[in-house]
């Protein structure tokens, strides 16, 4: 056997792409398909004869045409004459031969290499089996367009080389290299996934690198693999590696069963609803998230529904309170994992420090194991995701951000939580203040509970004030123009305004100028042209930032993609209006004002014949579609209670002229209603304000349409 390290002047390459090489490197053109073909067969049975019969099968597809004697003649010619002095081919009956040394030939030279490194040190060894794996560029015969020697040899190959990886992987796992064979196990482990040996010392290479998570994602998928294509569970090498990488050989020690839920909120009321859709997902993986406004018991409902269920999680109950709007930073996912993998009973020292694996180390450790894991306070879903388990156990995550990431990538499904219902509400007053107080004034219960929004946490702190109190001195407290300050508590600041504050904090800037301009907005409740109108932009950028709004439950979008907000927060909204600029925020009102103004004007045209004219400065650029009378009706009810209030504002601002058209413009849409009340009003109201402008033709239309009304 010549030596596995002697330089030849020509080579051939199979282990890739066909090729002959020169001793410079040069490659020599093989040519035809053909001859590629034969000449690979007689390099695979180097220093063999290879029968012409077999050679013309294998060329010609065992078809080979009658010519095909002549043509293989031809090309072995061809071959003969590129071969070099030491390289020879020769005719011996029934066939050909290929002459060559075993290191002319990549195929007999991995061969040899892998042979002399069986008997040779560790060291040694490593040195050989790297320079056989080197040899290897890719599918052997890649560009051999003679499928049926390809089937016949390429298993082999492709054996030959998983196996000089393993024994490379084990040279290199003795002498403490380890992570010098982690990538080629892995793409052997993907070549062959149900050899255990080889997974086996993929896990313990992991384990020696200090990459212990990955080493379990390794086992564990693995042990899924072979339960479901083969019915089986790993042998007792694969296991012991696991086992090792756990640090505890003793497969029957209990695992710790964390019971981290905090104590439930006493006086829990209502959420019927919730609880029931809560338990309708049945599914033991599912993610589950409890998303809504800042204040309205999201954690109270989850707490109630974990303890309530806690029996179905055997394997206990992590929880973690992220803190995502809590005006601080929020906690980061890494601290999470190393507390839950504390909790889980990993030692200290064999958490990783690299976050994704310690993600992977959390789910390899609750493989197989039921527990439920609740995510408080969420800020986000990159937040979150590091944090899901996998299948098996049970997540539950509470945000005043919908978190629609992960009801995208993760199947999560969202249940929304609502303020109370107004019983529900009043009863909370109930648990706080007594049934003899509630009893003895029902009226101003209720009162205060819709100044409290119906959200639990305001409702607690409207009712916890000095016993001596009536309910509706309270309701007199909460009313006042300092509402948010009576939903606060004296001595820690918490409240409402706090919670607000911690989702507002979040908000990028141009979000947040929209949220402060909304302020400016005497009404409840905006589409998306009236929101473009008081920022001053454009339609399609306000609606990505009205869905910013709603997404963490500042405002609420109805069913006619209209924006709603609570009272609560129109009042916190006028609070940080305050932070933009006096004439800005007059500016943004002015805009306002003219959008309805416009709108009005044009809806006018299909509603009534003759509107008394039209309003004269340049029409915005992005105005609903209002092109019937139909839609111009639609457009007034949808908007009719802010046009009102828009109008007060008016008035109040000092924009007279405006408002005296506005006024004209709303008694005419109340006319064409045949809302009698509304139009005689609007009449007095828009007759007096002609009057202050000292118009005199408004003044006789108010007056002839007030007539009009009397006189009906």
């Amino acid at each position: 056997m010549s030596s596995p390290r002697s330089t030849p002047q020509l080579r051939i390459r199979l282990l890739g792409p066909v090729e002959m090489l020169r001793a410079d490197g040069s490659a020599v053109p093989i040519g035809a398909a053909k001859r590629r073909s034969v000449l690979a067969a007689l390099a695979i049975d180097l220093n063999r004869v290879v029968s012409a019969d077999r050679l013309m099968d294998i060329a010609w597809e065992g078809d080979p045409p009658p010519t095909a004697k002549a043509a293989l003649q031809g090309h072995v010619a061809k071959l003969r004459k590129d071969l070099g002095s030491d390289v020879e081919l020769v005719t011996r009956a029934p066939g050909y031969q290929l002459i060559a040394p075993r290191s002319a030939v990549d195929i007999t030279q991995f061969e040899d290499l892998v042979a002399a490194a069986r008997t040779a040190p560790d060291a040694e060894a490593v040195e050989l089996l790297d320079a056989a794996l080197s040899l290897h560029r890719g599918a052997p015969l890649a560009d051999v367009a003679a499928e049926r020697l390809r089937r016949e040899v390429v298993d082999r190959l492709d054996e030959s080389m998983i196996n000089a990886v393993h024994e490379l992987a084990w040279r290199l796992h003795r002498i403490g290299r380890a992570v010098e064979g982690i990538n080629p196990l892995r793409e052997a482990v993907a070549m062959r996934p149900l050899r255990e040996p080889l997974v086996e010392l993929l896990v313990l290479s992991l384990h020696q690198a200090g990459r212990q998570a990955e080493a379990l994602d390794v086992y564990h998928e693995t042990r899924a693999r072979l339960a479901e294509e083969l019915g089986v569970t790993p042998g007792p090498g694969l296991q012991a590696a696991f086992h090792q990488v756990l640090g505890s050989a003793d497969e029957s020690e209990p695992a710790a069963v964390p019971a981290q839920l905090p104590r439930e909120s006493t006086g829990f009321v209502g959420r019927g609803a919730e609880l029931a859709e809560l338990d309708r997902t049945r599914d033991d993986s599912a993610v589950r998230i409890l998303t809504g406004p800042a204040g309205v018991g999201k954690t109270a409902l989850a707490l109630r529904w974990a303890h309530r269920s806690a029996g179905k999680f055997p394997d206990g109950c992590l929880f973690a309170d992220l803190r995502g709007f809590d005006g601080g930073a929020p906690v980061e996912p890494r601290r999470v994992l190393s507390a839950f993998l504390r909790a889980l009973g990993v030692p200290e020292t064999r958490i990783p420090d690299n976050t994704d694996e310690r993600a992977a180390l959390y789910r390899s450790v609750l493989a197989g194991r039921r527990v439920l894991v609740v995510l408080d306070n969420a800020r986000s879903a990159a937040q979150v995701r590091p944090l899901l388990p996998g299948a098996g156990c049970s997540v539950l995550v509470t945000s005043r951000s919908r978190l629609d990431g992960l009801s995208a990538t993760a199947g999560a499904v969202q249940i929304p939580v609502p303020p109370l219902s107004r019983e529900a509400a009043v009863d909370v007053l109930r648990l706080v203040l007594g049934d003899a107080r509630v009893d003895a004034e029902p009226e101003a219960a209720v009162e205060l509970a819709e100044l409290c929004d119906r959200l639990p946490l305001a409702l607690r702190i409207a009712a916890a004030r000095p016993a001596h109190r009536t309910i509706r001195s309270l309701v007199t407290a909460a009313a006042g123009r300092h509402r948010l300050a009576a939903l606060s508590l004296p001595d820690s600041g918490e409240g409402i305004r706090a919670a607000l504050a911690g989702s507002y904090c979040w908000l990028d800037p141009a979000s947040a100028r929209l949220f402060r301009l909304l302020g400016e907005h005497p009404g409840d409740s905006v589409d998306c042209f009236a929101a473009a109108a008081l920022a001053g932009t454009p339609a399609h950028e306000t609606f990505s930032r009205l869905e910013r709004l709603a997404s963490i439950h500042l405002l609420h979008e109805t069913d006619q993609g209209r924006y709603r907000w609570s009272d609560l927060v129109r009042l916190y909204a006028a609070e940080v209006a305050e932070e933009e600029p006096v004439a800005e925020r007059n500016a943004a009102f002015t805009r306002l004002l003219e959008h309805y103004m416009h709108i009005a004007d044009r809806g006018l045209r299909y509603v009534v014949d003759s509107p008394w004219h039209r309003w004269v400065t340049p029409t915005p650029t992005e105005l609903p579609e209002v092109r019937t009378a139909q839609a111009a009706l639609t457009w007034f009810r949808a908007e009719e209670t802010n046009l009102h209030q828009v109008l007060e504002a008016a008035i109040s601002r000092g924009e007279h002229e405006q408002a005296c058209h506005l006024a004209l413009s709303l008694e005419r849409f109340h006319h064409r209603l045949g809302d009698r009340a509304a139009q005689t009003e609007l009449s007095r109201r828009g007759l007096g304000i002609a009057r202050d402008l000292g118009d005199a033709r408004a003044q006789a239309i108010f007056s002839a349409h007030l007539c009009e009304d009397l006189a009906s």
